[in-house]
């Protein structure tokens, strides 16, 4: 497939905002733990952590498997913020209005398809996996070539 430079800077600037919100949900996730744990709470989670962490600086660096690596993280980010977030915060806006119980709990099934259908619709209307695919074409393009 062949990409124009312009997909390319998209993805690239996708894939970073992506690795910068994987960063933050770490760094918060160590936290969150040591606030609630104390130092016993961050033995799993500061190593799970860390190698993350590392991974994404050797990512930086240029290491093919490494990219593999963040971008299999980075589906897992994706989905998170676009698919499960907005059905919680719905989930939670209308339990806290009492409106989930009204047709005798059809909403908990119905209200969280509707949200990932409309939101899977967006995302390939606007082209957002189009445009990461293509950087992840050109990333693999360049360092087959280079290395």
């Amino acid at each position: 497939m062949l990409f124009n430079s312009e997909q390319v800077n998209r993805g690239r600037k996708i894939v970073n905002t992506g690795i910068i919100i994987l960063i933050f949900l770490l760094l918060a996730d160590i936290a969150i733990s040591l606030v609630s744990n104390g130092i016993k709470g961050l033995t799993g989670k500061t190593f799970v952590g860390g190698i993350i962490l590392f991974n994404i600086f050797l990512y930086h660096k240029g290491n093919r498997i490494a990219f593999k690596i963040t971008m299999f993280l980075l589906s897992g980010v994706y989905i998170f913020i676009f698919g499960l977030l907005p059905v919680y915060l719905v989930l939670g806006l209308l339990r806290m209005l009492n409106i989930l119980d009204a047709y005798g709990g059809a909403l908990y099934l119905v209200v969280p398809a509707i949200i990932i259908t409309a939101v899977s619709i967006l995302v390939f209307k606007t082209e957002f996996y189009n445009d990461v695919l293509a950087f992840k074409n050109y990333y693999d393009k360049i360092y087959k070539t280079r290395i």
